[in-house]
């Protein structure tokens, strides 16, 4: 299971200094006291909500040994026990009807797996109130919905093409307490949705780079070249970069998470 980095480290993620060259790998690395809370509290409110349960009956122990590692006081068990809920959350949902299923083959496709909770601490800096956010490939939009909460802007958008995990998404949403109209959710191959208006895309390698996936691949990167408006683009497990044209730069890349601009 791949979770990924934590933290973002030191590196300018302004785009401002040589990152190529500053990159680092911070797998490392310890979550940030700040951020470490914030999302526990996400979690755990998430995990004592009873449609969640009941959607997850096996969900409880996870709670339990995260709110007993606060207690203690111990910031590694926090750590280790935090991304245990995580990732236990992130694959509710995790179902496909044998029309999705025939798309993803002709796609090359993943199945959903958890992004990690360092894309979600290093975005901090590129969304803004007015932001529209675009997951693509959204899974049960786990991800999208804590940017939301963290980051409050304009709008989610949740790209995906199982049903189940739409419907999975609905719940935390309302368990999460966020607003109807900060989340619009978009059962369809990702690759027929519009995203001009976004701002900042969020992706963790919805395909293999080949056959069928290197269709999807070209497809959205035309789509962002299309952009008429600055864009950042998080990549997890990054296939994009073969795809993106010139005028995609990439200002921070651990061997986790790269991110690109376009100006």
């Amino acid at each position: 299971m791949q979770t990924g980095g934590f933290l973002c480290g030191d590196v300018d993620l302004t785009g401002n200094s040589n990152t190529m060259a500053d990159s680092h790998d911070f797998s490392g690395s310890k979550l940030p006291e700040k951020h470490a809370a914030d999302i526990a509290e996400a979690l755990l409110q998430l995990a004592s909500d009873s449609a969640v349960r009941s959607e997850l009956p096996g969900l409880n122990p996870y709670a339990e040994r995260l709110s007993a590692a606060i207690e203690k006081g111990d910031p590694q068990s926090v750590e280790q026990y935090l991304v245990g809920l995580y990732a236990q959350l992130h694959s509710a949902g995790s179902n496909y009807s044998p029309s999705e299923k025939e798309i993803l083959r002709k796609r090359n496709g993943y199945l959903s797996y958890p992004g990690g909770l360092s894309p979600i601490v290093c975005a901090e800096r590129f969304i803004r109130p007015e932001s529209i956010v675009a997951d693509l490939g959204a899974g049960n939009g786990l991800q999208g919905l804590l940017l939301q909460r963290f980051y409050p802007h304009r709008k989610t958008l949740q790209i995906e093409i199982s049903a189940e995990m739409i419907r999975i998404g609905r719940i935390f949403q309302r368990a999460l307490g966020i607003d109807a109209d900060r989340v619009e959710w978009i059962h369809d191959d990702i690759v027929n949705v519009s995203i001009e208006d976004v701002d900042f895309v969020y992706i963790y390698r919805p395909a293999r780079p080949h056959g069928g996936g290197g269709e999807t691949y070209r497809t959205i990167a035309q789509k962002l070249a299309e952009m008429r408006k600055p864009v950042v683009v998080f990549s997890v497990a990054d296939c994009l970069a073969g795809f993106l044209d010139k005028r995609f730069s990439v200002f921070y890349t651990d061997g986790h998470l790269t991110c690109f601009r376009k100006e």
